[in-house]
């Protein structure tokens, strides 16, 4: 028989595959096999690795992408091949794990600070797309740690304490315990050799003795309950010595003061059969008093409920035995008690993270059916991004973070002086949105100080509310007749921009409520009004005016004649018309965006994007109070009208196809361009005409195809 069928045999089942599935199954380990012949690259073979992963039920399609995605043959099947040969599903799960195969964890040296530690399980967690890459990269570990005791003593060390910290967490965290109690067995064995041999010796029995010891007693039990006409779900685990040296260390304890070496959980349906439980135990064998717990009549801070006693077992050995109810074990494993949240402290917590982390353990329960992984590939979700700095420090920032929201996070002269930087070694913009495992190095100049344009919320540099707060605060420090030139320079920008020359600056101050114009400019000027809402306000002085478009209407501006009812948004609260709403100024809604109502004390419904940062960033109190909302019918049909917008830009190809590909994205139609190209200049001019209605904010229109790569200025063209 061939090595490749051996290899088969030992972790299909082949009774259980299709008919697609067994060519493909024969191959990959075909595969795996010549990975073993190649000159070595990596320690750990694949095919090891999914031997693992057979005994603990993983899907044919994962163990099929694990044998693929061996270190050897990375340079000779490129996921391109892996998709020819395997199908798009399993190149994915293979490209995923040569991913996190590759990436550099941390250096351990620097790696003391709980908190960067939890930063660092939470970005692996979220750089996984599919929950079966990081437990397939969990056995990947498990396999390197049993090779481990070939390697010189400085790289056991490493990879041992890197599995302490990092992976063996991660696999609690999962709810994979058959990786788990090994991980964290051989990382011991490692870090702690004179004490992994004491306890080792101290154990009368083999680890698979006392799992034939326990199942005897959980025979027994059965047999015990069933007489006292009581309907259980009994469970067992012997404690593995890694755990065993853990309490010895808590509690300062010898080995032979340990009670729980031994250890079966009873699952009952009500609190009173957990009782009865109790005594009929009690009534078997001897129990040591005061190790008996009753978590139910007094539960753990954390919400923990549960009975521990211990009792003499046969052959004078000891057992802990815990009686629950399904919600009780629920809570514990899934819920605000959940044991590893204690067990590592909770720091760090990520709510939406912790949810999805849930979710997969309940799932992951179910070995029954191993096509339950294909269900969870989209399940790992975080409210946060986890990002490197070039020293491999972790920081934690909001979803859509950028890279200047990444360096007023390390330090506010840092922002301020940032002028550029580099994601994965590669220059981006500053409004370049991070990704969970980039490395971002901040650029800088050396008298920097903040931009104007960073408090513009179309443009996109600054999502974080303290980043912003950071830049207003440098504004606002300023000299106020620099403050009141600046506002007025930003002010008469966007006048231009939109053509709007007709409208007077009294009138616009009536809008923002101010009493003169040197107030105005100064609030702008200190970032306290951004161009946004200078170009919404102006807006509202827009009139359709009836042209020569072929009998279609456009726009002009009326001096001191303000429109408002014309471009209103209007939204109710679902079931409740009556209530009074109003637009939140933070992310100001416009119709057709997806919304949530905000419960405010005392002005009624906010109404708020649902992606809005300030609903993002809520507590879980204050999440109670969003309610369902929704946009007015009688907006549903806006009048359209026709806009005329001229854009001065550098030459370069692809230049209107970016413009269109901005306008289809933005929902606009296009009705007509003329484009006017100066060679020796290297400079173009776009003349576009553009259907819009109403409810499209100029402002935020101009600054996105601003945003386009090589366009100068863009600005609307009234008749």
């Amino acid at each position: 028989m061939n090595l490749a069928r051996e290899l088969f045999l030992r972790i299909f089942k082949a009774e259980r595959l299709t008919s697609e599935q067994l060519p493909r199954c024969e191959l990959a380990c075909a595969i795996a096999i010549e990975a073993q012949s190649l000159p070595e690259v990596t320690v750990v073979r694949s095919a090891d690795v999914a031997e693992i992963l057979a005994k603990i039920n993983m899907d044919v399609e994962t163990l099929i992408a694990t044998l693929v995605s061996d270190g050897n043959l990375q340079s000779i099947y490129t996921d391109d091949m892996v998709e020819e040969r395997f199908g798009k599903a399993t190149a994915d799960l293979v490209s995923g794990i040569r991913k996190l195969n590759q990436f550099k964890e941390f250096d351990i040296v620097r790696q003391s600070d709980d908190v960067q530690n939890e930063r660092l399980r939470q970005m692996l967690l979220a750089m996984t797309s599919d929950v079966r890459i990081m437990i397939v990269k969990l056995a990947y570990r498990v396999a390197r740690l049993r090779h481990l005791k070939f390697e010189d003593e400085q790289v056991r060390h490493q990879i041992a304490a890197e599995t302490q910290l990092i992976f063996s967490p991660l696999a609690n965290r999962l709810g994979i315990a058959q990786l788990k109690w090994e991980l964290e067995d051989l990382s011991f064995r490692f870090m702690h050799p004179r004490a992994y041999k004491e306890i080792a010796s101290q154990l009368q029995m083999k680890r698979n003795e006392r799992e034939i010891y326990i199942e005897k007693v959980m025979d027994t039990l059965s047999n015990l309950l069933k007489e006292h006409g009581i309907k259980a779900e009994i469970s067992g685990r012997p404690k593995h010595i890694y755990s065993i040296w853990k309490k010895m260390q808590r509690k300062d304890l010898p080995i032979e003061a340990v009670y729980d070496l031994r250890a079966v959980r009873i699952y009952v349906d009500s609190i009173k059969d957990c009782y009865e439980v109790l005594g009929a135990v009690h009534s078997q064998w001897s129990y040591v008093k005061k190790e008996f717990d009753d978590y139910i009549a007094s539960p753990k801070d954390n919400g923990y409920q549960s009975i521990h006693t211990v009792i003499i077992g046969p052959e004078g050995n000891t057992i802990e035995i815990q009686i629950r109810t399904p919600d009780m074990h629920y809570n514990s494993e899934y819920g605000v008690a959940a044991h590893w949240r204690y067990k590592e402290g909770g720091k760090g917590f990520d709510e939406k993270l912790e949810r999805s982390i849930s979710s997969i353990r309940q799932m992951l329960g179910n070995t029954d059916d191993p096509e339950i992984f294909k269900e969870i590939s989209t399940e790992l979700q975080s409210q946060h991004v986890f990002v490197m700095t070039p020293t491999n420090d972790i920081i934690t920032l909001n979803q859509g973070a950028t890279p200047l929201d990444f360096a007023y996070n390390i330090h506010t002269e840092l922002g301020h002086r940032c002028r550029g930087a580099k994601i994965n070694g590669r220059i981006k913009t500053l409004s370049t949105v991070l990704k969970t495992g980039d490395n971002v190095e901040v650029l800088t100049i050396k008298n920097g100080h903040p931009s104007r344009n960073w408090l513009n919320p179309n443009l996109g540099y600054l999502i974080s509310s303290s980043a912003r707060t950071k830049v207003r605060s440098w504004f606002n420090k300023q000299n106020r007749s620099e403050n009141i030139i600046a506002g007025e320079l930003v002010f008469n920008r966007e006048i231009k921009r939109l053509h709007a020359h007709s409208i007077k600056v009294s009138d616009v101050i009536k809008r923002f409520k101010y009493e003169d114009s040197e107030q105005f400019y100064e609030d702008i000027g200190k970032g306290r009004l951004n161009e946004r809402q200078i170009s919404n306000a102006l807006q509202r002085f827009l009139k359709p005016k009836q042209q020569s478009h072929g009998g279609q209407k456009s726009f002009g501006f009326n001096a001191g004649d303000e429109i408002s009812a014309a471009n209103e948004n209007v939204a109710y609260v679902v079931g409740a018309v009556h209530l009074k709403t109003n637009l939140a100024p933070c992310c100001e809604p416009q119709y057709g965006n997806d919304i949530v109502g905000y419960v405010t004390r005392g002005r009624g419904i906010t109404i708020h994007k649902s992606d809005c940062a300030n609903i993002l960033n809520m507590s879980h109190d204050e999440l109670q109070r969003l309610i369902e909302v929704s946009w007015s019918k009688e907006t549903a049909e806006s009048p359209t009208y026709q806009a005329d917008l001229h854009i001065v830009a550098f030459d370069r190809k692809g230049l209107l196809r970016d413009v269109m590909a901005t306008l289809t994205e933005l929902d606009i139609n296009l009705i007509s361009s003329q484009t006017k190209t100066d060679s020796e200049a290297r400079s173009v001019e776009m003349d576009l005409t553009l259907e819009l209605d109403l409810k499209i904010k100029l402002g935020d229109l101009l600054d996105q195809l601003e945003m386009i790569q090589n366009i100068e200025s863009v600005s609307l063209q009234t008749k």
